[in-house]
C-alpha cells in the first residue's frame, strides 16, 4: 500500500508499524522442511520408569494442573493411551476439581502443586492461564517432573529460554500444545508439500478472522483482554505455530495496527492485525482479526510450482500445480481439481461425522483432532525417549514469532486498581453479589444513585467497570477481595449488612454443576444472611423457572404463578431456577429468611450478546431460527429497568413483599422478528429470522434423537415439548406487584425501547 495513512489505521503513540529483527536470525535458507531435526538432543526425564520386563513401557503417572474446559479434552484422551494413568488433579477451586475428578473417576484432588511431590508423578498437562505458566512450570521442573504446557508456553522468549535449559538441566520433558500443527487439514498439506507437489515455498499467507464469545458477551475479565498483546500470545500462537514450521524462526517483521477499541476507560483490546514478515526459509503476510461475525481460517502456501491452501474452518485442502496445457484448459483443469478436493473432503467429514453420531466410528473432528495428535505425540516420543515435535525450542522460536509480532504494542494494559481495605459496614449496607455481571453492574450504580452504600465481593479488581472503582476509592462502596466459595470473604460481607441481591446463581453444562452452584451456592448464601440478621435477602431468578407455553390458563401469567410443576422437562438452567426458589422459600417459611424473589423476563441492553436467545436459536450468528412464528410480542425488559426494580425490592420499607415473587417483565409491542430485522438494519449485517412452526422444530428434535438412539450414545433424553413449547412465550406477563408497590415504570414505548435495547448496536463508523 503507498500515499496517506488510512485514517481507520490506528497507532500506539507511533509504534503501529514496528520493525523487529531476530538477534540470531540466520540466512535464508530456499528449501522448506518439515521434518524434525533427528540430531537435535532428546530433553527426557532420566527419572522416567524404565521398560519393564517384557519391553513394554511402564505406565507414566499424569496429574493435571487447571481444571478448566481445556481439561475436559486432556483427560479422556490420556484416558485413552495404553501407559498413562492420570492420578490427580489440582485446582485451588475445590468445586471445580471435584466435578472433573468425578467426571473421570480420578481419585486425587490437589488444591496446590507442590502436593504433588509425593505422588511420584511423571508428567503434569498444565492448563492454568498463560500468566500463570512460567512459575509453575519452573516450579514442575524444579520437582523433577515434566510438562507439558497449554499454548501459549510462557510469556517471553527470555522465560522459555530459561525453562528450555531448566528442562535439559533436571532431565525432564517439555513440550507445548501447539495443537494446530496436527489439524487434519494441516498434516495432508505438510505430506503434499513433503512430496515437492508445489515446489520451492516462497510465500505464505494466513487469514484468521474468527469470533469472540467473550466480546460478544461483554466480559472482558479474560486474561487475553488484560494488555493490547495479550490476545497474539492467545490466539495467533496458533497460525504462528504453522508458519513457523513452514518458515523456520523469524528474521524481521513489521505490523500494522488496523484498527481498535476501548473495553472499559483504560482497556484497550486491538481486534485487526496486519503483519508482514521474513522468515529463514521465505516470506508470510498474516492478517488477524478477533471478534468478527464470520469465520475464516486459512492457510495459503505459494510455491515456486503451485500453491496449497488449508481451510482450517472446514478441514479442507485444495492446491493448484503447473500443467503442460494452454492457459485456457490449464484454467479448466485448476477449476475441476479444486471442486474435486472440496467434495472430496467435505465428503469425508459428512462421513466422519454421521459415523460417530451413530455409534459407528470414533470423533474426528478437526479440534479434537489436532489435541488428540499433539498429546499423542507428546507421549509417544517420551516412549521414544526422544524430543517431543513441539518441545522447548521449538515453542521459543514461536515464541519468538509473536514477540516481533507485537513489538513496540504496550507489554501492560490498565493496571489493577488499587483499592481502599474495606472498613465495617455501613448504615443500609447492600451487598450485590454478582456485581460485575450484566445486571449486577446496572444494579450497583442504581443503589449508589439512590445514596445507599455498597459491598460487592469480587476475585479481582480487573473486572470492575470505572465507575464501580471510582466509587470504591471514594468510600461509597466496599469492595472485598474472594469469591462465594470463600466463607471467610462472603461472611465478612454480610456482617453489619441491611441487604443482599444475589445475582450471582451461577450455572454449569451437567446437574450436578447446576445445582452445586446454583441451588447450593445460593442456599449457603441465605443461610449466612440469616446468621447476620439481614433485613432483605433478593433472590434474582428468572421468568424461565416458570412453564410459559401456550396452555397456559388463560393465557397470563402473573406475579403468583408458581415455578413449573414439571421441572424434570425442563433444561438444567430452568430445573436450576426452579429448585433454587423451593429451597430458598423452604427457608423463608421455617427460619424466616426474608426473602423476595425476582422473576425477570428477556432482558435486552448494551452489555449482552446482541443474537439473544429468547429471540430463537440462533444456528450462526446471523440465522435465528424462531421458537415459532415470531409474530408476537415477547417479554422484554431494559437491563437498566431491571436494576432500577432490584433496587427498589432491597430498600423497599414494608415487609409484605417477604415470600412473594415479582415478574420483572415490561409490555414492548415488538416480535422476535422484528427485533431481528432491526438488528440488521442498525448494524449493517445480513441477519436472518426464520420463522419455524413448533412441531417442526420438535419432528427434527426427535429426529435428531432417533439418530443418537440409534448410535447407542449414552444419557440421552427424549426432546421435551414441555421445554420447546416454553421457549415460545405465547403468554402475556403482568408484574402488577412491581408496578403497584414499588411504583415500578419500565420502558416500553416501541421507538424508546428500540433505541435503548437493539440500536445500541449500531455500527459504529469509526471502529474499522
Amino acid at each position: 500500500m503507498s500515499g496517506k495513512k488510512s485514517a481507520r489505521e490506528t497507532e500506539f503513540e507511533g509504534a503501529s508499524r514496528s520493525t523487529v529483527h531476530s538477534p540470531e536470525a540466520a540466512a535464508p535458507i530456499h528449501r522448506v522442511s518439515t521434518e524434525r531435526e533427528t540430531s537435535r538432543t532428546p530433553t527426557v526425564s532420566s527419572a522416567r520408569p524404565e521398560p519393564g520386563a517384557d519391553g513394554a513401557s511402564a505406565r507414566r503417572r499424569v496429574a493435571i494442573v487447571g481444571a478448566g474446559y481445556i481439561a475436559d479434552y486432556h483427560v479422556p484422551i490420556l484416558q485413552s493411551l495404553g501407559n498413562v494413568d492420570v492420578v490427580a488433579i489440582v485446582d485451588s477451586h475445590a468445586p471445580r476439581a471435584d466435578a472433573l475428578a468425578k467426571r473421570f473417576g480420578i481419585a486425587r484432588v490437589l488444591a496446590d502443586v507442590k502436593e504433588l511431590a509425593d505422588l511420584s508423578v511423571d508428567v503434569v498437562h498444565l492448563l492454568t492461564p498463560p500468566d500463570t505458566h512460567a512459575a509453575l512450570t519452573r516450579l514442575l521442573l524444579e520437582m523433577g517432573v515434566g510438562v507439558f504446557v497449554e499454548k501459549p508456553f510462557v510469556l517471553s522468549t527470555s522465560e522459555s529460554r530459561e525453562l528450555e535449559a531448566l528442562a535439559a538441566k533436571k532431565g525432564a520433558p517439555l513440550g507445548v500444545n501447539h495443537n494446530n500443527t496436527f489439524h487434519p487439514a494441516w498434516t495432508r498439506l505438510l505430506a503434499r508439500l513433503r512430496s515437492g507437489e508445489i515446489g520451492r515455498v516462497e510465500h505464505v499467507q494466513v487469514t484468521w478472522n474468527v469470533p469472540l464469545a467473550q466480546l460478544d458477551a461483554f466480559d472482558y475479565s479474560h486474561w487475553m483482554f488484560r494488555a493490547p498483546r495479550n490476545i497474539v500470545f492467545e490466539q495467533a500462537v496458533h497460525p504462528f505455530g504453522q508458519v513457523h514450521q513452514l518458515l523456520g524462526r523469524v528474521k524481521c517483521a513489521s505490523t500494522t495496527i488496523l484498527s481498535k477499541k476501548e473495553l472499559h476507560p483504560g482497556q484497550t483490546f486491538v481486534d485487526r492485525w496486519s503483519i508482514s514478515a521474513v522468515g529463514e526459509r521465505g516470506t508470510a503476510q498474516i492478517y488477524l482479526a478477533f471478534g468478527q461475525g464470520f469465520t475464516r481460517s486459512t492457510v495459503q502456501v505459494i510455491g515456486s510450482d503451485g500453491t496449497l491452501e488449508a481451510d482450517l474452518q472446514h478441514n479442507t485442502l485444495t492446491g493448484e500445480e503447473k500443467t503442460v496445457f494452454l492457459d485456457f484448459w490449464n484454467s479448466y483443469l485448476a477449476g475441476v481439481r479444486r471442486a474435486k478436493s472440496l467434495k472430496r473432503d467435505a465428503r469425508r467429514g459428512l462421513v466422519n461425522w454421521l459415523r460417530f453420531t451413530l455409534g459407528f466410528g470414533k470423533r474426528e473432528d478437526a479440534f479434537f483432532v489436532g489435541m488428540r495428535e499433539s498429546i499423542r505425540d507428546f507421549h509417544a516420543a517420551l516412549d521414544r525417549r526422544e524430543a517431543p515435535a513441539n518441545g522447548g525450542r521449538e515453542a521459543t522460536e514461536v515464541l519468538e514469532w509473536c514477540e516481533a509480532s507485537v513489538a513496540g504494542v504496550p507489554v501492560h494494559g490498565a493496571r489493577e486498581p488499587e483499592l481502599p481495605a474495606p472498613g465495617p459496614a455501613r448504615p443500609g449496607e447492600v451487598v450485590v453479589l454478582g456485581a460485575t455481571g450484566f445486571i449486577g453492574q446496572r444494579t450497583v450504580a442504581k443503589l449508589l444513585a439512590a445514596g445507599k452504600p455498597v459491598t460487592i465481593v469480587a476475585r479481582r479488581a480487573h473486572s470492575l467497570p470505572s465507575d464501580i472503582v471510582a466509587a470504591a476509592q471514594d468510600g461509597r462502596v466496599r469492595f472485598l477481595r474472594g469469591s462465594l466459595e470463600d466463607p471467610k470473604a462472603l461472611h465478612a460481607s454480610l456482617a453489619g449488612a441491611h441487604g443482599v441481591i444475589q445475582l450471582a446463581t451461577g450455572g454449569g453444562d451437567t446437574w450436578e454443576k447446576v445445582e452445586r452452584s446454583m441451588v447450593q451456592g445460593s442456599v449457603d448464601v441465605a443461610r449466612a444472611a440469616i446468621a447476620h440478621g439481614v433485613k432483605r435477602f433478593v433472590y434474582v431468578s428468572s421468568v424461565a423457572a416458570l412453564y410459559t407455553g401456550g396452555s397456559v390458563p388463560g393465557g397470563v401469567i402473573d406475579d403468583s404463578t408458581a415455578t413449573d410443576p414439571k421441572p424434570e422437562l425442563r433444561p438444567i438452567y430452568s430445573r436450576g431456577k426452579i429448585a433454587a426458589e423451593k429451597a430458598l422459600l423452604e427457608l423463608h417459611e421455617k427460619e424466616g429468611l426474608p426473602l423476595v424473589i425476582a422473576r425477570p423476563g428477556i432482558v435486552l441492553g448494551a452489555g449482552t450478546a446482541m443474537q439473544h436467545s429468547g429471540y430463537g436459536l440462533w444456528t450462526r450468528d446471523n440465522h435465528c431460527i424462531g421458537w415459532g412464528k415470531g409474530d408476537a410480542p415477547i417479554p422484554g425488559v431494559w437491563v437498566d429497568d431491571v436494576a432500577d426494580a432490584l433496587a427498589r425490592i432491597v430498600t423497599y420499607p414494608k415487609d409484605d413483599l417477604h415470600g412473594e415473587a415479582l415478574n420483572l417483565c415490561a409490555q414492548p409491542p415488538i416480535t422476535p422478528a422484528e427485533y431481528v430485522n432491526e438488528l440488521g438494519r442498525v448494524t449493517g449485517r445480513a441477519l436472518y429470522f426464520h420463522p419455524r412452526s413448533l412441531w417442526v422444530s420438535q419432528a427434527m428434535e426427535i429426529g435428531k434423537w432417533l439418530v443418537k438412539k440409534a448410535g447407542r450414545r449414552s444419557g440421552l433424553e427424549f426432546p421435551s415439548w414441555r421445554d420447546l413449547d416454553s421457549r415460545g412465550l405465547t403468554p402475556r406477563f403482568t408484574a402488577r406487584l412491581a408496578r403497584e408497590k414499588l411504583a415500578w415504570k419500565p420502558v416500553e414505548e416501541r421507538e424508546a425501547f428500540l433505541d435503548r435495547c437493539v440500536r445500541v448496536y449500531r455500527r459504529d463508523a469509526d471502529s474499522h
